[in-house]
């Protein structure tokens, strides 16, 4: 997560009572050494504030890890249905659905561990150079297409955050990485994806890194209706006509 984007989660949070978000479900969240060190502006502006108002924060990955709560994999029916009996307030889905083969199920399951009223943050690159983790489906939608992938839910807030990085960041710092696409130009039939992938990448030279981001709602569940009551409704139905 980038600074911008971890900026920007943070503040729109900061306008839910705590007990409305909590527990929060941080799905894909790696260690705590990543967190910390690899990504300490997601602790400075998401994780640190969300401490100090009371929100427990539940860290959720696929693999085993010092400051990681849950072990699982939300595609797997039996962690799946485990999750759901937890009955989140909110999660968060950040930069995850671009790496998982049915953006569309794992979607709609990150929706069903939600209690109803509850959130979904989820955001998703939109121009990104590949990177696999460990695959990368080049998923790249608009707020408009990471939303539908939700049933079910209200937009509170979307955006396109421009996060003011680009691959020239990292050129600055490690020049000669820029040998490899050189290096790689003249082999496109050793590996076609990694080749295309090099050749893309210096694009990100000249234009900053975007990030769909969206806050979702999941709706509230209707009523169960008592027994006879659908019957009365459509016989009332009948009868208006």
């Amino acid at each position: 997560m980038f600074e911008a984007e971890a900026r920007w989660v943070g503040e729109r949070l900061a306008a839910f009572d705590a007990t409305e978000l909590s527990p929060l479900l941080n799905i894909g969240s790696s260690t705590r050494e990543f967190r910390e060190t690899v990504q300490p502006a997601t602790v400075a502006h998401l994780f640190e504030p969300l401490r100090r108002r009371g929100v427990e924060v539940v860290h959720l990955d696929r693999r085993e890890g010092n400051g990681i709560d849950i072990r699982a994999d939300l595609l797997d029916d039996g962690d799946f249905a485990r999750l759901k009996r937890a009955s989140y307030g909110a999660v968060l889905c950040c930069n995850v659905l671009e790496h998982v083969e049915n953006a569309a199920e794992f979607a709609r399951r990150c929706l069903a561990v939600v209690r109803p009223g509850g959130l979904v943050v989820a955001t998703v690159p939109r121009s990104y150079p590949r990177h696999g983790d460990p695959i990368d489906t080049l998923f790249r939608p608009t707020p408009q297409q990471l939303a539908g992938l939700f049933p079910g839910v209200g937009v509170l807030a979307s955006e396109v955050i421009d996060v003011g990085e680009s691959y020239a960041d990292a050129v600055r710092e490690r020049p000669w990485i820029l040998l490899r696409h050189v290096a790689r130009f003249p082999f496109p039939f050793l590996d076609w994806n990694k080749w295309r992938a090099s050749m893309t990448k210096p694009y990100w030279l000249f234009h900053n890194y975007r990030v769909t981001a969206v806050i979702l709602r999941r709706e509230a569940e209707p009523p169960a209706q008592l027994p006879g009551q659908a019957a009365l409704v459509s016989a009332r139905s009948v009868s208006s006509a």
